[in-house]
């Protein structure tokens, strides 16, 4: 063993001018290598046990440690006293004890006491638990709730908004609870959105001390006028009843459905509402299929207020002898996935016998085609269905197109993937994204149900570069003439630039846009994770699917090229895209990246590395 002593002097390591009594300079900052300095690791325990040797003293004052694991709790006394957590201590001479260096402790890992008023600005993060309950008020939270609040002095409040703030709340979800100030005169309610369509929203009223329940002096059903013919065997579209009411007292009634005796299959549905103040309406959708023909009654009960409306099921007497789906024509013919349509879809029939349907009226893959009333030609003639809606999924579609008794038939269509999707980014704005990542198969779904193929995984890119590095093909090894030189300063950013290798129109995201559609969408998994770090490079199905509303984007869980030489690693164990923020490090960016049990966040990773992207609009 060589022993050396310098006097008077200082000591550099890896570092041939220290500026200090000692001066530790990393020997690589490319984090191909370990560097630190690793203090002696003890246990709390060992710590005590050194009390009785009087191990540590005056002469010991400002020793450093780190502590692996807690002292017991019957050893946390004298100078092991406040041992109650792995980290660094030093050893505080004056005080005799144990001091911990920084603050290990997170409400994560210890309980403790909140020492004053907090205030956290979330800055548009979101922030979510998993996996347990949350209480307030009590120590252990009830066992059926996700959030146990137990008091006996304070409530719960809602958040309270104007009628039109509520009504301006983009994509509600089923179930969400609001207080509306201003809602029935300025009385003010709890309100509820039972609408399982987040575009088509339904506030309904939960109150009942300051807002009357609805109660009507007469239910005049023997006045009550239908609109639209009910034929029997056939789906009901576009027929409904309206009944009067006098004597109504401005209260609310709910969503109700009544069904059919006599004739059954058929639904009056009345939609919840408040009633007029004196003399109204109330207007029922019929829906379903009539059993047979003859009389169909509805016991209907609205405010108190009982009494039957009858309408008439005729016989379903219009025949065709054929329907030609193979020369069917769509106008526009062009469907593409996610984008509204409208248009007409014409069925040519043969054998009409010249008798009166109703309308007639389906939904297929997010598109409704209504069949208008009206009257069969005698002999030859066309169905032509009115078109609306935007294609869920791509690819083949069957439009099934039914007459009466007369064989069904299926109508063949293509619909085009979707290339762009219009996210919700906050305060009730959205941005335009790339529905693909940059060269994945633009033909395929870009947002399957259960699983991603390779195909939608796209290129990876080194960041500040125009041209891509590697594809879901290149092999998983080091990739020879790996450039480890980071692009200079600028060459992406939240204008575009030349670099940018995103389409016209589009560029790479910034942070702050990252963090707007990572905290104004909803997440889940698709397909399978690997549970190992480094990944599976054989399995392509992973992904997190972001949701607003109807809109959605799918992120194949691609992995990343490492900096260093460009080998693959984390594929179906990660997600990483790129975004064009830079950081104050000029080797580091932010990027996007996720898990498979943690939510989506934005970090940062060195320029050399190989990242997928996802363009947004300019």
């Amino acid at each position: 063993m060589l022993l050396g002593v310098v006097s008077f002097g200082q000591i550099g390591i890896n570092n041939p001018s220290p500026k200090a009594t000692l001066e530790i300079t990393a020997k690589k900052t490319d984090g191909s290598t370990s560097e630190g300095v690793i203090p002696p690791r003890l246990t709390g325990n060992a710590l005590f046990a050194a009390i009785a040797a009087g191990t540590y003293g005056p002469n010991q004052y400002g020793a450093v440690v780190f502590v692996t694991a807690p002292a017991d709790e019957a050893n946390r006394v004298g100078q092991t006293v406040h041992v109650d957590d792995f980290g660094f201590y030093y050893y505080h001479g004056d005080l005799d004890q144990w001091v911990k260096l920084g603050s290990g402790s997170t409400i994560y890992r210890t309980d403790g006491i909140l020492t004053g008023p907090r205030h956290m600005t979330m800055d548009g993060n979101n922030l979510g638990f998993t996996g347990g309950r949350i209480g307030m008020g009590i120590v252990s939270p009830n066992p059926s709730a996700i959030l146990d609040l137990t008091s006996t002095q304070t409530g719960f409040l809602f958040p309270r908004m104007l009628k039109t703030e509520m009504n301006a709340i983009a994509n509600p979800a089923y179930g969400l609870f609001v207080f509306c100030t201003d809602c029935f005169n300025n009385s003010g309610c709890l309100m509820v959105n039972d609408s399982q369509d987040p575009g088509v929203p339904n506030w309904g009223s939960l109150c009942s001390s300051n807002i009357a329940t609805g109660h009507i002096a007469d239910l005049q059903c023997t006045n009550a006028v239908t609109a639209g013919v009910v034929h029997s065997g056939v789906a009901l579209s576009g027929v409904s009843f309206t009944v009067p009411y006098t004597g109504g007292n401005g209260g609310t009634y709910p969503t109700a459905s009544f069904n059919s005796t006599g004739v059954t299959g058929l639904a009056a549905n009345l939609d919840g509402g408040s009633l007029v103040n004196g003399n109204g309406n109330l207007v029922f959708t019929i829906t379903g299929i009539a059993s047979a023909a003859g009389t169909a009654s509805f016991n209907i009960t609205v405010g108190e207020q009982s009494c039957t409306v009858t309408v008439e099921v005729d016989d379903f007497t219009a025949s065709v002898v054929s329907l030609e789906c193979t020369t069917a024509t769509l106008l526009p013919n062009a469907l593409t996935q996610g984008e509204a349509y409208t248009g007409t879809l014409t069925v040519p029939y043969t054998g009409g016998n010249g008798a009166l349907y109703p309308q007639q009226s389906f939904t297929q893959n997010g598109l409704t085609f209504t069949l208008p009333s009206g009257t069969l030609a005698t002999g030859n003639g066309n169905f032509v269905y009115n078109v609306t809606g935007s294609a869920t999924a791509s690819g083949a579609m069957l439009i099934p197109i039914s007459f009466g008794s007369t064989p069904p038939c299926n109508v063949s269509t293509t619909v085009s993937p979707g290339t762009t999707v219009a996210m919700c980014m906050g305060n009730g704005t959205t941005r335009v994204w790339m529905a693909h990542n940059l060269g994945a198969d633009t033909s395929l779904d870009p947002n399957p149900t259960t699983m991603v193929s390779s195909g939608l995984h796209g290129n990876y890119y080194q960041w500040g570069k125009k041209d891509p590095v590697a594809n879901v093909s290149t092999p998983l090894s080091p990739i020879v003439g790996w450039d480890t030189v980071g692009a200079p300063i600028g060459s992406w950013g939240a204008v575009k630039t030349a670099n940018d290798p995103c389409p016209t129109g589009f560029r790479i995201p910034a942070n702050i846009e990252w963090n707007s559609l990572i905290n104004n969408t909803t997440r889940i998994t698709i397909g399978t994770f690997s549970n190992n770090g480094n990944g599976d490079p054989s399995n392509f199905t992973a992904a997190a699917v972001l949701t607003c509303g109807n809109s959605k984007l799918t992120f194949p869980a691609n992995g990343y090229r490492r900096n260093g030489d460009g080998s693959l690693n984390a594929r179906a164990s990660m997600g990483s895209y790129w975004s064009c923020t830079e950081t104050t490090v000029s080797y580091l960016v932010q990027s996007m990246y996720f898990s498979s049990t943690g939510g989506l966040s934005v970090s940062a990773d060195y320029k050399p590395s190989g990242l997928a992207i996802r363009c947004i609009s300019e």
